[in-house]
């Protein structure tokens, strides 16, 4: 029998066991498909992704190239923080993030940004020129005024940036 065979059916015994425990066997057969649910604990991400809303997450194994504009899960412990956290990428590593251009846009390379999920309303949050060194990434929550991201951490860590490396998973959703 080969070892991917005995692992599944070993999470199929487990999951019959747990029958009346949803969220365990959610989360067994999610790992069987390189997928994780998790839930989101803050307004950080709305209106994208609403406190309390779980969300599926595809798994990646030290192999993520980050986009601007994935969504992301990721080891927080860089930042001091205890547990996984997430945000939208907004700079890769190479890029330039600043804030923000006469009409309150950020800007991306020099560019302004078009960021439709962003939260209404609100005061932007300026911060000077930031250049994302090499496998490292700048986050942002999609609510600005509530979201303890790189534009925060930049000015507590002399950073703020993210670790590629501290990715876990990319969140898939629907439409």
């Amino acid at each position: 029998m080969t070892r991917s065979l005995l692992r599944a059916l070993t999470v199929l015994s487990l999951v019959t066991a747990l029958s009346g425990c949803g969220f365990a066997a959610d989360r067994l057969i999610a790992e069987l498909d390189g997928t994780e649910t998790f839930r989101m604990s803050s307004e950080g991400m709305e209106p994208t992704i609403k406190a309390g809303h779980v969300v599926t997450a595809k798994l990646v194994d030290g192999d993520y190239v980050p986009r601007t504009g994935d969504i992301v899960v990721f080891n927080a412990s860089d930042w001091g923080v205890d547990g996984m956290v997430l945000m939208r990428v907004i700079g890769v590593p190479g890029s330039t993030v600043q804030c923000c251009d006469g009409e309150g846009r950020q800007l991306l390379d020099g560019r302004p940004m078009d960021e439709p999920y962003v939260h209404p309303g609100g005061r932007p949050y300026p911060f000077d020129l930031v250049r994302i060194p090499a496998g490292r990434i700048w986050v942002e929550g999609d609510h600005r005024m509530v979201s303890r991201d790189s534009r925060v951490r930049h000015w507590e860590l002399g950073n703020g940036t993210v670790a590629v490396s501290n990715v876990v998973a990319v969140v898939e959703l629907d439409g």
